[in-house]
C-alpha cells in the first residue's frame, strides 16, 4: 500500500448515509434525509432504481420512496457501488479501460444476485455488492503502476491465465488482497472485506457461493470461457446449463444498463 500512495478517499456523504443505515435507531425518513444532502447521489440513486434492472411497475420519484422500496440491505449494496465508482481513479490507463471494467463488474454483480436468489436468497444483496467490488483494486493498480501492471493485464487477457496468479508471481500478492485492504481502510462491513479477499479461493463460509462462481466470469465472451463457467455452475452448484445461460443473458442486459447509468 505504501508503494501505491494514498488510499482513494471514500465519499464522506455516503459514509454518513451508511452510518444511518447501520443504526437500528434510525428511521427510514432519517436515512432518506441523509441521502438528500448529496444531490448527485439522489439523482443517480433514483435513475438506478427506476432502471429496467429493478423491474418496477411505477416510477420511484423521491428518496423516501426509494428507501422504502429497496430496504436497508439493498439500499446499502446500491450506495456502496455508487460510492466506490466515485472513489476509484477515473480514466484509462495502460491495459485498463474503465468502461470495460465497470461492465464486467456490473455483469458479475447482476449474475451474483441471480445465482444467490436461486441458491441462498438471504445473501442476494451482499452477493451483488461483492460481485461489483471484488476487483476494486484493479483500477488502483492500473493507475498507480502503469508500467508494470499494464503489461500484466495485457498478458492476462492474451493468455487466459488467472489474474491473481500472475499478480502473485510479479508482486507476491494479488488484487483480491489489496482490494480487501482498501475496503478495510474504508471501514466496509467485515463480511464484504472477507468476500473481496477470498473471491478467488475455494467456496467456504467466508464467501457466498454466488460470489465464488461469478469470480470465474471472463471479461470476454469467448465460448470456451463461458462454457467453463456453465460447467462449474452445473457440477459445483447444481445449476442447469439452461438456467445458467439464461442468467448470463439477463445479467449482460442489466450490466449494460447499469454502466450507462453510471456514466
Amino acid at each position: 500500500m505504501a508503494d501505491l500512495g494514498d488510499v482513494p478517499a471514500f465519499p464522506s456523504s455516503v459514509t454518513r448515509v451508511l452510518d444511518a443505515l447501520r443504526d437500528p435507531e434510525s428511521s427510514l425518513a432519517e436515512i432518506a434525509e441523509a441521502i438528500a444532502w448529496d444531490p448527485g447521489l439522489v439523482v443517480r440513486l433514483l435513475k438506478t432504481v427506476n432502471s429496467a434492472a429493478f423491474g418496477l411497475r411505477r416510477q420511484v420519484d423521491s428518496c423516501q420512496h426509494a428507501v422504502s422500496f429497496l430496504g436497508r440491505a439493498n439500499l446499502e449494496s446500491l450506495l456502496l457501488g455508487l460510492a466506490v465508482e466515485r472513489a476509484l481513479p477515473p480514466g484509462k490507463a495502460p491495459g485498463f479501460d474503465p468502461r470495460q471494467y465497470w461492465r464486467s463488474a456490473a455483469r458479475r454483480a447482476s449474475l451474483a444476485r441471480l445465482v444467490a436468489e436461486r441458491l441462498e436468497p438471504t445473501t442476494q444483496a451482499e452477493s451483488f455488492t461483492v460481485g461489483l467490488l471484488q476487483d476494486l483494486a484493479v483500477p488502483v493498480l492500473a493507475h498507480a503502476r502503469p508500467d508494470e501492471y499494464g503489461p500484466l493485464l495485457a498478458r492476462w487477457r492474451r493468455s487466459g491465465e488467472r489474474l491473481d496468479e500472475l499478480e502473485r508471481q510479479a508482486f507476491g500478492w494479488c488484487h483480491a488482497e489489496l482490494g480487501a485492504t482498501i475496503a478495510d481502510a474504508w471501514e466496509l462491513p467485515e463480511s464484504l472485506v472477507a468476500g473481496i479477499r477470498n473471491h478467488h479461493g475455494q467456496a467456504s463460509g467466508k464467501v457466498h457461493a454466488a460470489v465464488h462462481l461469478v469470480a470465474q466470469l471472463p471479461e470476454s465472451d469467448s465460448l470456451d470461457a463461458i462454457e467453463s463457467l456453465v460447467e462449474t455452475a452445473r457440477s459445483g452448484y447444481g445449476l442447469t446449463p439452461e438456467w445458467t445461460r439464461d442468467a448470463l443473458r439477463k445479467s449482460g442486459e442489466q450490466a449494460s444498463e447499469l454502466v450507462e447509468l453510471m456514466g
